[in-house]
């Protein structure tokens, strides 16, 4: 291998990490946006997690789709239609004037997301090999952790300046510049033999997720045993049954469901969607409680998340040396105890609590995340043969985003359904003197009742604020506990199953990154 070819590889993961940063940071900036957007565009409770999910929700339905399809028509031109799609999209948020538009935007940029996230993995996964394989996907891992802790800095500061969608239109340069460099030094690969797409599989799959996700985030406004919240909820399992049956007996599934055969990595996969469960749900609330609980603007709010993003960077560079030391099984624990430590601590805050605690139990997630994303997905790449490292790519890249959409809707609820009932308490108790229209904003979402707060004579105003502050902090104290019992049994189930070392697949040679004539490209 020449000095050229190394340094051009370096160079395409440069890129492919550019664009992961690119969409890691969306899946969060947008938290810390959300006040703002509440006053601005004033959506319902219902119509607030469906922004934040709307993203998440497309690009995990159609996510391993987008992996597919790189494994067919080429995963170089797959990142790259991602990518424009992606910042088309993002501009038409930014230009958004009502909630429909931002939803169905950010959904657009979950499609981008869902073609270009597999396709930086596998391109990875292609490029390089052996130890070096190892330290990229650790990079990619870090880099992935830092745009998801970093986006509510970015955000914050953004909002400081400029309108709230400013936090979109920054996507559109970065999306350029990541189209012309990765066309410039990103070589083209794709399975070895053309397979038919399963579309059978894609409209299962589709349908049966969406209507999951759908029931979650109606439950809290009709209640869960509501038809509202039941019919979409069975009817999705229902469909994604007939998927799995589907699958075992389709000659070329969309889902290989034989590689959950592999202890590896199907644990592995188990760890990752925990993970991004328990982080885009303390994301989504603690944003919140930082702004509104704790009375910080929006550029604190990032400031106050910065320690995730440092812990990951660090752990996830280490990661790759440590785990060769002492083992995949080993390291994963350690960081998944890391975090439901840290969730214990997040579950002691209060309102008045010093930022040395959300600084502690921040810093814990991060390093936390780094020890197990990075070894995991290494893990789950290295189990797979060549022909499938798009498709394991993309379902890698689902139940991220899938274990983050169900975070933000299931801990959600919990907060809302905890919040109501005691606010509900104080309405018919301290605050019988509000105003009746004052009374429904303050009973539906914490960001309302500070509002209304500003509105109100001095007394009643402080103790709106307090009893809100209060409701809220009560509804996120369950859900850090509900997210430490999630993460306790899938630290369990990792160390039963984890293995203590991997045998890699077989994977080919690396390709040789470079310059691409634009004959090659259309090939």
């Amino acid at each position: 291998m020449t000095d050229a070819t190394d340094s051009r590889r370096w160079l395409a993961l440069g890129v492919l990490c550019f664009s992961v940063l690119l969409v890691s940071l969306d899946q969060t900036v947008l938290n810390v946006a959300l006040p703002t957007l509440i006053g601005d565009l004033h959506p319902s409770a219902s119509g607030l997690p469906w922004i934040a999910d709307s993203y998440t929700l497309a690009s995990a339905v159609l996510i391993i789709i987008g992996g597919a399809l790189g494994d067919r028509f080429g995963r170089r031109r797959i990142f790259l239609l991602g990518v424009a799609v992606f910042g088309v999209s993002s501009l038409a948020c930014a230009l958004s004037h009502d909630t429909g538009m931002v939803i169905a935007a950010r959904g657009a940029m979950g499609l981008g997301a869902a073609l270009l996230m597999p396709a930086t993995l596998s391109i990875i996964a292609m490029t390089f090999e052996g130890a070096q394989r190892l330290r990229a996907i650790g990079i990619w891992a870090g880099v992935s952790g830092i745009g998801t802790a970093a986006g509510p800095l970015l955000g914050g500061w953004l909002l400081q300046h400029y309108w709230w969608g400013s936090v979109f239109l920054i996507n559109v340069p970065i999306a350029v510049a990541a189209l012309i460099a990765g066309y410039l030094v990103i070589r083209e690969s794709r399975a070895p033999h053309d397979v038919p797409l399963d579309i059978l599989g894609v409209v299962l799959s589709s349908l049966g997720l969406a209507a999951i996700t759908y029931g979650l985030i109606v439950a809290p406004d009709h209640g869960w045993g509501s038809v509202q919240a039941l019919a979409p909820l069975l009817g999705g399992v229902a469909l994604v049954v007939v998927f799995v049956f589907w699958e075992r007996r389709c000659s070329t599934p969309l889902i290989d469901l034989h590689l959950f055969g592999n202890r590896t990595f199907s644990s592995a996969l188990g760890a990752v969607t925990a993970i991004f469960f328990v982080m885009f749900g303390v994301s989504y609330l603690f944003s919140q409680f930082i702004q509104f609980a704790q009375g910080h603007d929006s550029f604190g709010v990032g400031l106050r998340f910065l320690p995730l993003a440092i812990g990951t960077l660090i752990s996830a560079n280490l990661a790759p040396r440590i785990t060769h030391k002492l083992g995949l099984r080993a390291v994963m624990v350690v960081g998944m105890v890391m975090i439901v430590v840290s969730l214990v601590l997040l579950a002691e805050m209060q309102a008045d609590s010093s930022d040395w605690l959300l600084i502690a139990s921040f810093g814990l997630i991060g390093l936390g995340m780094g020890l197990v994303i990075a070894p995991a997905s290494s893990a789950i790449i290295g189990t797979l043969p060549p022909a499938k490292v798009g498709a394991g790519s993309g379902l890698r890249s689902m139940v991220q985003l899938l274990g983050g959409s169900f975070g933000v809707a299931i801990i959600g609820s919990l907060a809302t359904q905890r919040y109501r009932a005691h606010i509900n308490h104080d309405l018919n108790t301290t605050l019988q003197g509000l105003p009746p229209a004052a009374r429904t904003q303050v009973a539906d979402q914490i960001g309302h009742a500070v509002a209304v707060a500003k509105t109100l004579p001095p007394d009643l105003a402080k103790a709106t604020t307090t009893a809100a502050s209060n409701a809220f902090v009560s509804g996120m104290h369950l859900d850090a506990i509900v997210g430490a019992a999630v993460m306790v049994v899938a630290t369990i189930v990792a160390a039963i199953f984890i293995p203590q070392r991997v045998e890699h697949a077989m994977l080919p040679a690396p390709l040789e990154p470079g310059p691409v004539e634009a004959a090659e490209a259309l090939s």
